[in-house]
């Protein structure tokens, strides 16, 4: 005959280790700072004049991250976001930096090709 009297797997739940919550004012008003400009920064970096404006702002608030962490700060979630916020900030404003300045010149020769073209045209009697 078969033995049916096997003993059950006890699987024990795995423990998480969650982060306390932190109610400390310092903490969280740093957090909630860091977080406001990692986000203002990422939302003004692909404007024509403000992308300038965030690369500074985005490079400085991960300065500032970065500082807070090297003198013991938490190390949560809200703060790596930030982080994560201002290092695309960062990159997006160097981007579109670079895009608008593009788009800039290319309108800038197509604009005195148009006023020499005019000229010429004035110029010769054509018009």
């Amino acid at each position: 005959m078969e033995n049916n009297n096997y003993q059950q797997a006890q699987y024990q739940q795995p423990v998480y280790q969650t982060q306390p919550i932190h109610n400390d004012p310092a903490y969280l008003k740093l957090a909630n700072e860091f977080l406001t400009k990692a986000i203002v920064s990422g939302a003004i970096s692909s404007l024509p004049v403000a992308s300038f404006v965030a690369l500074v702002m985005a490079s400085k608030n991960r300065k500032k991250i970065l500082e807070y962490l090297n003198q013991g700060g938490y190390h949560t979630f809200r703060i790596k976001t930030s982080s994560a916020l201002s290092r695309a900030a960062k990159y997006s404003a160097i981007g579109f930096s670079i895009f608008w300045g593009i788009y800039l010149a290319v309108w800038l020769i197509y604009a005195i090709g148009m006023l020499l073209l005019l000229i010429y045209s004035a110029s010769s009697g054509n018009i």
